[in-house]
């Protein structure tokens, strides 16, 4: 999507005015689509650019519609109401002020988890010497967040519903700026808490699966009967009207022997509304085991599958494999999302171990602005930092086997910018 050209001097209103008075959308429905145009004092100029994200929108389909409005996907606000049409909003920001600004804010509220996960990506972050942030600090991250201009919370852990307050923190998101997900292993979604979950006002959630069979996701999460629990919350959290999505990931050996496919196909069978097949990152446990990445093949195939079952099927399905290439809008991290630890420290996403700040030292606006300003992440990167040889080779691979997590990024040599043509290769 081409952005419009602004003026100084319409870029300047835009910074120093109230920015609805100067710009907003007012949108409908007709027939299903997504109908309307721009407002305020820079409506005309703006309103090619939001005639595009109309169309944009309106050539995917729909999995699912709440309160009238469309859901395109379980990570993004309906459509067209006032959170969705914040990210239009955040454009005009991203114009004005020549940096990029958050749609999501990745906040892990705990790492406590009932499960022992041997392929955990959070687990390397925690430490018992050190105390998770309180319900005030982690509102006033969410409210920092929203400032920046996110329109999706997402808790996350460890495992988020072990913390108590979970449902008082989803309640403080405001509906009319952003939606809150969570991630969840399932274990806790009782009859009792799906509903204090729906009446805190939960948006959508996603249950992480590692295999189709249950025996081997029990393994892999070494607790006897997680994936029964959590395909029954889920069920639960469907009856209460909240969006319900799977998390999952390909790895050589489930794309090779069919595992991830029959995945999709028990997902379309129960009723979720979308599953995220993400690669096999080498991060967390697995931080310096390059062996886990795709190949350029796997990818192709993961892409295919994803497609397959998007067009044939009335779920939604999501290939990071596409989304975080050259071809989709590649990496997320400091881009469009940050990621959070229990303890504050502001990572580019929770994948990725490199800290730029913790919110008890400064607020989450500056440690953001701080991040996009950096000049291996001032602007948008081809692909998967963690899969890059190029982010690897000067981030990643230097570090000594088990280090601490996360890693200053003041402790990282600067001496020369990451290659963003050798971050294409393993494409």
């Amino acid at each position: 999507m081409e952005s419009p050209v602004m003026s100084k001097a319409e870029a300047l209103s835009v910074a120093k005015g109230n920015l609805y008075d100067l710009f907003h959308v007012e949108a409908g429905i007709e027939n299903g689509k997504i109908t309307g145009r721009a407002g305020g004092t820079l409506g005309d100029i703006l309103n090619p650019f939001v005639q595009q994200f109309f169309e944009r929108l309106n050539s995917l389909k729909v999995i699912a519609r709440v309160n009238g409005a469309n859901v395109y996907n379980i990570y993004n606000p309906p459509h067209p109401t006032p959170a969705g049409m914040r990210f239009l909003a955040r454009k005009v920001r991203m114009m004005v002020y020549k940096m990029a600004f958050p749609v999501t804010a990745n906040l892990a509220i705990t790492h406590k988890c009932q499960c022992q996960c041997v392929h955990c990506s959070a687990d390397p972050f925690k430490d018992p010497t050190r105390r998770e942030l309180s319900v005030e600090e982690i509102k006033k991250v969410v409210d920092g967040s929203l400032e920046l201009g996110a329109s999706l919370i997402i808790y996350v852990g460890g495992e988020p519903m072990l913390r108590e307050e979970l449902y008082e923190l989803i309640r403080y998101v405001d509906k009319s700026k952003a939606v809150p997900m969570i991630f969840t292993n399932g274990l806790l979604l009782t009859r009792e808490n799906v509903k204090r979950l729906r009446e805190a006002g939960l948006y959508s959630l996603n249950i992480s699966i590692d295999h189709n069979e249950a025996l081997i996701h029990d393994e892999f999460r070494k607790v006897v009967g997680c994936y029964e629990k959590a395909f029954e919350g889920a069920r639960l959290a469907r009856a209460a009207g909240i969006l319900t999505g799977i998390s999952t990931y390909a790895t050589h050996e489930n794309l090779k022997e069919g595992h991830l496919e029959r995945l999709l196909q028990i997902a379309v069978k129960e009723g979720f509304h979308e599953v995220t097949i993400f690669d096999c990152i080498p991060s967390g446990k697995y931080l310096k085991d390059a062996s886990k990445i795709l190949t350029p093949q796997e990818r192709k195939q993961v892409i295919a599958l994803a497609r397959k079952y998007y067009e044939t099927t009335p779920i939604g399905v999501n290939a990071m494999a596409l989304i975080n290439s050259p071809l989709g809008v590649g990496c997320y991290g400091a881009n469009s999302q940050f990621y959070m630890t229990a303890y504050g420290d502001i990572n580019p996403c929770d994948f990725n171990p490199v800290n730029f700040g913790n919110v008890r030292e400064m607020p989450i606006q500056a440690i953001w602005k701080k991040m996009v300003t950096h000049p291996d992440f001032n602007k948008r990167f081809p692909s998967c930092r963690m899969q890059s040889k190029a982010y690897r080779k000067k981030y990643i691979d230097p570090l000594p086997t088990n280090p601490k997590l996360p890693i200053p990024i003041e402790s990282i040599p600067q001496d020369a910018p990451v290659n963003f043509e050798e971050a294409l290769s393993v494409y």
